[in-house]
């Protein structure tokens, strides 16, 4: 028998650890699987448009407003339905993870195209280490499901970033009009693609302009941003607005307290601070090596420059503006495997030797781990509340957790950075409350109820109109004015109580005192074992201090950060008579949906009363709810 060549059995081997890693990639994303409230908004709008009324909330004679933020996602559970009969909470999930896949095929094509120092591809032990580095991190898999149009994005994303790093030589139109086409997709499948469609439109020309063919081919090039361009006009005719509704109700104000405190814990749970300290080293040594023909070495990178600023646009736009995001590290999650490639491509071209670049790569993954550490050590939590880490992990970590904990207890209280299993809980509760998605309404009138969590009960509710109190599909309520937090009654009155829980009057609050404290004012929300992880919040805040107590100054900041700014996604109410006016008639309970006649139809007044309201948040008219 003829022995295998050694080319051949390296491949083969190649071959085998690939698919090793992409099977270790699909059984992570299943295990790790989920669907939160918000994809059911999504699913909403795809019923509606399945039974004829378009992506809209509420159908006819309801305004249109678009509450969801993926077009292209919804277009594809739209076209899964309509084409294989599969509703989107059985597609959504294997579609992510299909595409999560896809990401996996990118980032090992990537991976076997890095070069070292000499210019020479790097070993198969180097790419195999950083698509086993890309795969063994936690975001990375999480958001290959969710129900959300993340993985779709990210995919997109990942693909663009790739294709502006080619170099000059194998830059033509089809690599533009490639470009340009996964720019397009980022942009119908999120709003924050329009950024990457900008850096498209600038850098392409820029990019022929390192060997000059005329307009023609730039043209055909920068063709699929057509198609953009037409969604946001359609947006503008349809539903009015040149940007989601989600925009108006989520951006408030400028919040880099949030933002910050969101991107140290990223940085922190995924050892993405080594990258910057790599990146200077590389920098300084790209500036040496070109430093007889820097300006040129640069313009011959204008697409990988122009995609590193859109990057870091983007970043920063979430960090300071928005203030991070609801979900955990959601909106940062396709920079890990960006960040694990470029690792991987700096760390070839610092050192000399294939072991060396393997050995940094081996203890970056390991500062990386810290977001398994989180994951196993808060995997039993039972409230939707912050699970302190410092006191479930090794005493050589405990300041590291202490510090991450602190920051995980600001984050949370004003809803940041949820983790996934919160998003269980709060789906499994609501599942707990609702009943089997049907029909309810009888004769010709529209049911309506008030919702806060809105994506399940939208999708419960197939026939009965749900006005999202907080505005993310409401358009009144997402343009009333933001809670001043500081203000209300119920801060002041926070205050009074918590002042007043201090039984023994020594100045300090104990975990008994403030157990108390919490089961006084929250009485129909709390029990013991549910008052606990918000005393475990409070103490959180204060941990490099003590864990037994609190003084009068602690218990103050306390209060300053609890009434602070406000509740990301939730700081908008509906103005005071807006609900009253559509009679909300519908109760529900997991037996079934009651529903209570009007004596008084209200389809016939719907348009009135939305044109009403309308005028008056354009015109202040209005009177804000407590």
């Amino acid at each position: 028998m003829t022995a295998m060549p050694g080319g051949r059995r390296a491949r083969l081997v190649r071959l085998c650890l690939v698919l090793a890693l992409l099977a270790a990639t699909i059984a992570g994303a299943v295990a790790m699987s989920f669907q939160c409230d918000d994809a059911y908004i999504t699913f909403r709008y795809v019923s509606n448009a399945m039974d004829g009324h378009g992506l809209v909330w509420n159908p006819p004679p309801f305004l249109p407003v678009e509450g969801y933020t993926g077009f292209l996602w919804a277009m594809l559970l739209w076209g899964v339905w309509a084409v294989f009969g599969v509703e989107p909470p059985d597609a959504a999930n294997v579609l992510s993870i299909g595409f999560g896949i896809l990401q996996f095929v990118v980032v090992a094509i990537a991976a076997f195209r890095l070069r070292g120092r000499d210019g020479a591809r790097v070993s198969d032990a180097v790419a195999l280490t950083v698509i086993a580095c890309v795969v063994g991190q936690r975001t990375f898999l999480q958001w290959m499901t969710s129900g959300l149009e993340t993985a779709l994005f990210n995919l997109a994303l990942l693909a663009w970033v790739l294709l502006a790093m080619r170099p000059p030589e194998r830059r033509d139109t089809r690599w533009l009009l490639s470009w340009s086409a996964v720019a397009a997709v980022a942009a119908l499948t999120r709003p924050d693609g329009l950024l990457f469609v900008a850096a498209t439109a600038v850098a392409g020309p820029l990019a022929y302009g390192v060997r000059p063919r005329g307009w023609r081919g730039p043209t055909i090039g920068l063709s699929p941003l057509l198609a953009v361009a037409a969604h946001v006009t359609w947006r503008r005719w349809y539903y009015g607005e040149w940007l989601p509704n989600t925009y108006h109700a989520k951006v408030v104000a400028p919040w880099p307290e949030a933002g910050i405190g969101y991107f140290k814990c990223f940085l922190f749970e995924h050892g993405a601070w080594l990258w910057f300290p790599v990146a200077a080293l590389w920098a300084v040594q790209f500036v040496w090596v070109h430093r007889r023909g820097l300006v040129g070495a640069l313009w011959a990178r204008v697409p990988g420059l122009c995609a590193l600023a859109a990057l870091t646009l983007h970043v920063c736009y979430y960090v300071f503006r928005v203030g991070g995001d609801h979900f955990e590290y959601r909106v940062l999650s396709h920079l890990v495997p960006l960040l694990w490639l470029g690792l991987g491509a700096m760390f070839a071209r610092l050192a000399r030797r294939p072991w060396a670049v393997l050995a940094m790569l081996v203890l970056s993954f390991g500062a990386s781990t810290l977001g398994w550490v989180h994951f196993v050590a808060s995997r039993d939590m039972k409230v939707e509340l912050i699970s302190p880490l410092a006191d479930k992990v090794p005493a050589v970590l405990r300041p590291l957790f202490r510090w991450h904990d602190m920051h995980q207890a600001l984050l949370h209280m004003h809803f940041v950075c949820m983790r996934v299993q919160q998003h269980r809980l709060t789906i499994d509760g609501l599942i707990a409350r609702y009943p089997p998605r049907g029909r309810f309404a009888t004769g010709d009138d529209i049911p309506v109820r008030i919702e806060e969590s809105v994506g399940l009960a939208g999708w419960v509710l197939r026939d009965c109109a749900v006005i999202d109190s907080y505005g993310l599909n409401d358009w009144v309520v997402a343009r009333t004015p933001a809670i001043d937090w500081s203000t209300e009654p119920t801060a002041v009155h926070f205050g009074k109580v918590m002042h007043g829980s201090d039984v023994n009057g020594d100045g300090w609050w104990d975990r008994d005192e403030m157990r108390r404290y919490f089961l006084a004012f929250f009485p129909q929300h709390l029990d013991p074992s549910t008052a606990d992880p918000l005393v475990d919040l409070a103490f959180a805040l204060f941990a490099g201090h003590r864990a037994n107590a609190l003084t009068r100054s602690e218990t103050d900041d306390l209060l300053a950060h609890l009434f602070s700014h406000g509740l990301m996604a939730h700081e908008r109410l509906p103005p005071k008579g807006y609900v009253e006016a559509f009679e909300p008639n519908v109760a529900v309970s997991a037996q079934g949906v009651t529903i209570t006649p009007r004596a008084v139809p209200l389809r016939p007044r719907i348009q009135a009363i939305e044109a009403e309201w309308r005028e008056r948040i354009r015109t202040g008219r209005f009177e804000r709810a407590r």
